[in-house]
Formats: C-alpha cells, sequence, structure tokens
C-alpha cells in the first residue's frame, strides 16, 4: 500500500493547531466537583421554596415532603434559604459549606412552636451488603416529650428529644430488626415499624414526628424514607 507523507504530515500538523488551540482555551464553567443536596420541610404550615446563593432550585416542597438528590458545584460555601412558596418572606438562612462527593439533607424544622430554623445533615450513604444502616431524626416539635427506641431484643435503644438524631445504626436484617418507639412520657402507647420494610445493604432516615393539628396533637407518627 502506499502512504502519501504529505497529506499524513498535513493532518497531523493541523491536529497539532487544534490541541494547541483548545489547550489555551479557559473553561469558566468548569465545576471541579460535585455535590449532592436533598431538601425537606417537616414544619406543618405553609410550603417552602429553598435557594442557594439566591437561586431558586426547589419549589412547592409541602408539609412531610422532600426533594430528590440534586447535583451542585461542591466544595463551595452556600448562602442557603427558605422562603413560603409564593411570597418573598424568608423562613430561615444558614450559611454552609457542601464538600464534594457528599450527599447531603436540608431540613426546614422547628425547635418550638413559634421558632423554625435549616439544619444541615451530612448523609453517609456506605452500604453493609450484609446489614441495613438506619439513622434516626426527632423532628417533633408538638410531642412533649422525648422518644424512646428500640428493636425487638434491645439490642440498641435511643431516647432522642426534638433536634436530636440517633447516629447510623448497623442492624442485621429479620425479625430482629423491627423497631419500637414511645413517648418517655407514655410507655404503654407504641409504635412499631415491621422488620420487613428493612433489607441489606439499604441505608434509611427515619423521621419521627408529631401530629401538629387537630385531637390528635402530639400523638406519635413516623416516616421511612430509603436513601439508596
Amino acid at each position: 500500500m502506499k502512504i502519501n507523507f504529505p497529506a499524513l504530515l498535513t493532518i497531523s500538523f493541523v491536529l497539532l493547531i487544534i490541541c494547541l488551540v483548545t489547550s489555551c482555551i479557559k473553561n469558566e464553567n468548569l465545576i471541579k466537583g460535585d455535590t449532592k443536596i436533598r431538601f425537606f420541610n417537616t414544619v406543618g404550615e405553609l410550603s417552602q421554596d429553598f435557594y442557594l446563593d439566591g437561586k431558586r432550585v426547589s419549589t412547592g416542597i409541602g408539609y412531610g415532603s422532600n426533594t430528590e438528590y440534586t447535583v451542585f458545584e461542591g466544595d463551595k460555601t452556600y448562602n442557603v434559604l427558605s422562603k413560603n412558596t409564593g411570597t418573598k418572606i424568608t423562613s430561615d438562612s444558614i450559611s454552609q459549606t457542601f464538600s464534594i462527593g457528599k450527599n447531603y439533607s436540608v431540613f426546614y424544622a422547628k425547635t418550638s412552636a413559634t421558632d423554625s430554623v435549616l439544619k444541615v445533615y451530612e448523609d453517609d450513604l456506605t452500604p453493609d451488603t450484609s446489614k441495613s444502616r438506619l439513622f434516626f431524626i426527632n423532628v417533633g416539635y408538638t410531642l412533649g416529650s422525648r422518644v424512646s427506641i428500640r428493636n425487638e431484643t434491645s439490642s440498641f435503644t435511643k431516647t432522642l428529644g426534638n433536634g436530636e438524631t440517633s447516629g447510623y445504626i448497623v442492624l442485621p436484617t429479620g425479625k430482629n430488626s423491627k423497631i419500637y418507639l414511645n413517648l418517655a412520657d407514655s410507655t404503654s402507647v407504641i409504635d412499631t415499624i415491621s422488620y420487613t420494610n428493612f433489607y441489606k445493604g439499604k441505608t434509611y432516615t427515619i423521621l419521627i414526628d408529631g401530629v401538629n393539628k387537630g385531637a390528635s396533637k402530639g400523638k406519635l407518627k413516623e416516616r421511612l424514607i430509603v436513601n439508596n
């Protein structure tokens, strides 16, 4: 086969020029790494819009709801704020650094009947292939009591007040992972979460809340969220 050396040299020269030119172009929009953030509304009042550095990133998040994880630029400090949907009234704002490769949950929650705040938790989604991992958060500002938590055989026990978390609890799946919850000052009234909800390799967030309106106000309730 006959090789056309002049043509080959011309092509090589053109490719070299393209490489030199593109190497000099600065990408102003380059993202050096990602972080993932989701937003929760645990306050039984108005829906919330969430903002990062003044840009609305979610809208109309009602009580008991949350967004999926959304990707943002990581290793960056953001001004995070929430507003009542459709208004300019800011509910709360915080400054928070979100690291590359991490997952975070931003909660709009209440510390009391009158004070609402934003709280940020880093989510560790590292799976345990032989067990399930549980993370409890007490957001029940109407409960009026701490909440006691245990599994079937009480191999773990926790008591959480409003705004407190359990850290990650690793549990073998099976009947022993059935969860019992009760108000510390009302041990005769017990809520349960069936062991059939938990699977190996999964990480769960369990929100402990209280009914905030009507005749059942202050009654214990839970919400189970599968994270992975």
